[in-house]
C-alpha cells in the first residue's frame, strides 16, 4: 500500500534470504529496451514532453471500491503511468502536481504532472471509470512516438513533423506477457539474487514514495495506514 510496507517486506526478506520482486511486468518485457533504444537514437530530436494514460471501466471491481481494499485508480492503473514514465525518462524528478476526482474515499481518476530537471515534463492519466487510448507518447522538435497500450505495449510507431511514418515495430505475439517477469525470477533464483534487475527494490520504494506524495497531496489515507 506504501513505502512503509515495501520497506517492511523487503527487510524482512533479505533477513530471511527470500527472493521477492514487484511484479509490475512491463518492467521485464523485452519492449522496454526497444522503446529506449528508438527514444534515445535520436530519430525524433530532443524530447521534453511525454503522456501516458490507462483507464478502464472498472467500478463494478469491489477492490477498486473499497478503501479498505487499498482502492482507488492510482494503486491499480495509475502506478503502471508512473513506471512509464521512470522507465523512459528516469528518476530525476524535481517536483509533481496533480488534480484528483474523488469516488467516496478512493480515487476514481487523476492527472499527475511529472516535472523533470532537464525541464521535461511527463502528464499522466488514470481512471476507473472508463476506456482510454492507452497511448503512450514522446514529443520531440523533429516528430513524435506513439506506444500503443503503456501496460503491455503492442506497436510503436514513429512520426516526423510532418506526420509521416518514419518507422514501426510490431511486438511478436507472446503467450500472455507474464512470461518475461517469470523467467527472470526463476533464473534471479537459481542465481541466489533476492531481487530482480529489472525491477530492483529500490525501483519499487521510489515509484511508492511518488504514489505517497501524490496521495499525501490528496490527503487521502486508507484505513490501514
Amino acid at each position: 500500500v506504501n513505502r512503509a510496507q515495501a520497506e517492511e517486506v523487503f527487510a524482512l526478506a533479505k533477513e530471511k534470504g527470500v527472493f521477492v520482486a514487484e511484479a509490475i511486468w512491463t518492467r521485464y518485457m523485452p519492449s522496454r529496451k526497444i522503446i529506449n533504444e528508438i527514444v534515445q537514437s535520436g530519430i525524433i530530436g530532443e524530447i521534453k514532453t511525454i503522456t501516458a494514460n490507462l483507464c478502464y471501466s472498472m467500478m463494478e471491481k469491489e477492490r477498486l471500491v473499497k478503501p479498505e481494499l487499498a482502492g482507488g485508480a492510482l494503486l491499480d492503473v495509475g502506478v503502471y503511468c508512473l513506471n512509464f514514465a521512470v522507465m523512459h525518462k528516469g528518476n530525476d524528478i524535481v517536483s509533481i502536481e496533480s488534480a484528483v476526482s474523488m469516488e467516496g474515499e478512493v480515487d476514481g481518476q487523476e492527472t499527475i504532472n511529472l516535472f523533470y530537471e532537464d525541464g521535461t515534463m511527463a502528464v499522466l492519466t488514470s481512471s476507473m471509470y472508463g476506456r482510454s487510448d492507452r497511448k503512450g507518447i514522446f514529443y520531440g522538435e523533429k516528430g513524435y512516438i506513439i506506444v500503443e497500450n503503456t501496460n503491455n505495449p503492442e506497436k510503436i510507431s514513429v512520426f516526423d513533423d510532418e506526420d509521416n511514418l518514419l518507422k514501426e515495430v510490431v511486438f511478436d505475439e507472446i503467450y500472455n506477457g507474464y512470461e518475461y517477469e517469470l523467467l527472470e525470477c526463476m533464473k534471479c533464483v537459481k542465481e541466489g539474487k533476492l531481487e530482480p534487475d529489472s525491477m530492483p527494490h529500490d525501483d519499487t520504494l521510489f515509484i511508492m514514495h511518488l504514489m505517497d506524495s501524490i496521495r499525501d497531496s490528496w490527503d487521502m489515507k486508507y484505513p490501514m495506514e
